[in-house]
């Protein structure tokens, strides 16, 4: 039987995840990316005066078992490191104390791991958190605890971007209970960098199994003919027109704004979380591996320390974050992080290049109360992806399941 070609359209993790699905079975795949290059928001940036660095501070935990595995096909799990196997360090710049937190509520049986002001009080609060049930605002559950500015808040604006007075308990709570698992509240970054270590062996991968990427194809319509998909066109240097074969499947690996242009019935998200992310070279390379250190009490709320540069990520950056002059940021930023980086034995130096990059639609805005996405595609042998879609946090995890699962529709639904 014909089998056609399986033609993803978006080249974010959700878009590789599928694309790798597809060819595990020797399908034949074209991906196809707007920008020039593949990754989404989980790219590495090379700016034009050479200053290379991921545009946020991605990690991954043990709790994201589809991510880790996408790793395994690819080639790069052992490019993942563990950066704080003794527990994260979290940096107070009020008291300017640096502890560590275990992420599992497992861990916190060690007391030199437990989260500040944890009391035994706070125990029916994050059981009601992890419980399946009614969803509520984080905020709402937390309210007076001693531990919602040292852990549940940078916790929330971590995995949600979303402030924790609004955010769902629903989302995070699902996400939690898979870290209760053995291993689940590891913590992995990228040893070189997302390009390096996620993106570019994906591609490869796909390469190997004999996929087409394209880079620089924007999809700029969809053509229909007797309630079927025809044809897919992208702007690239003018109008190129794919026609669809009889047995081709689509998937639409895009997010919700470009979704809404293409399928304007489909219910998605329309509100939306900034990012903030400050990056500064180092004047001489940090030693030892990979460094994640998080704050409170402070704009600056995660880095990460690679051996040449230092990146900061503020999630949910409303405001004033976002408005402010990006040289008067840098300033602040790196008077946040130098005390930082030096309780936690880090003596860095910044170099001359640094840069903020500001992300106004950054994630979802993943709010209490707000529907779970799980779109129907109005035409057969289309599906969509993204890490919009779907009950977790929109997260690496989420985005490569969301790829999986859109494989796997089309295989069982297409005629």
């Amino acid at each position: 039987m014909e089998e056609g070609v399986w033609r993803i359209v978006g080249g974010g993790v959700a878009g590789l995840a599928a694309a790798l699905a597809a060819t595990r079975a020797g399908g034949r795949v074209a991906l196809y990316e707007a920008s020039p290059q593949a990754g989404g928001r989980c790219r590495t940036v090379r700016g034009p005066d050479g200053f290379t660095h991921d545009n946020g501070t991605h990690v991954l935990i043990g709790a994201n078992p589809r991510a880790l595995a996408l790793l395994d096909e690819i080639g790069a799990r052992a490019r993942w490191i563990e950066p704080e196997p003794q527990g994260l360090p979290v940096y107070d710049a009020r008291s300017r104390a640096l502890h560590r937190v275990g992420l599992s509520p497992a861990s916190w049986l060690a007391k030199n791991l437990r989260p500040p002001g944890l009391a035994f009080a706070d125990l029916p609060r994050f059981a009601r958190l992890l419980a399946p049930g009614r969803d509520r605002a984080i905020g709402e559950i937390f309210a007076g605890s001693g531990v919602l500015e040292s852990f549940v808040e940078p916790l929330t604006l971590a995995v949600l971007n979303t402030p924790v007075a609004v955010a769902s308990a629903r989302r995070l709570g699902r996400a939690l209970r898979q870290v209760l698992a053995p291993g689940g509240g590891r913590l992995y970054a990228a040893r070189n960098g997302l390009g390096p270590d996620l993106v570019e062996p994906a591609i490869a991968t796909l390469i190997a199994r004999g996929a087409q990427v394209e880079t620089g194809a924007r999809l700029r319509a969809i053509e229909t003919a007797g309630g079927r998909m025809s044809a897919l066109l992208f702007a690239r240097g003018g109008n190129e027109r794919v026609e669809l074969g009889p047995h081709d499947r689509v998937i639409l690996a895009l997010p919700p704004s470009e979704i809404g242009r293409f399928l304007p019935g489909i219910a998605a998200p329309t509100a939306f979380e900034p990012i903030l992310n400050a990056h500064f070279a180092l004047a001489e390379p940090a030693p030892g591996a990979v460094r994640f250190i998080g704050l409170t009490g402070a704009l600056s709320q995660w880095l990460i320390v690679r051996r040449d540069h230092v990146s900061v990520t503020v999630s949910a950056a409303a405001g004033e974050a976002m408005e402010s002059d990006p040289d008067n940021l840098l300033v602040r930023i790196w008077s946040e992080i130098d005390p930082a980086l030096r309780a936690a034995g880090l003596e860095l130096h910044r170099g001359e290049r640094q840069r903020i990059v500001k992300e106004k639609r950054a994630t979802i805005r993943q709010e209490a109360g707000l529907p779970v996405y799980a779109p129907r595609a109005p035409w057969p042998r289309l599906a969509l992806a993204g890490d919009w879609i779907g009950p977790l946090p929109a997260t690496i995890e989420s985005a490569t399941i969301s790829g999986e699962n859109a494989v796997r529709a089309l295989k069982r639904d297409a005629p």
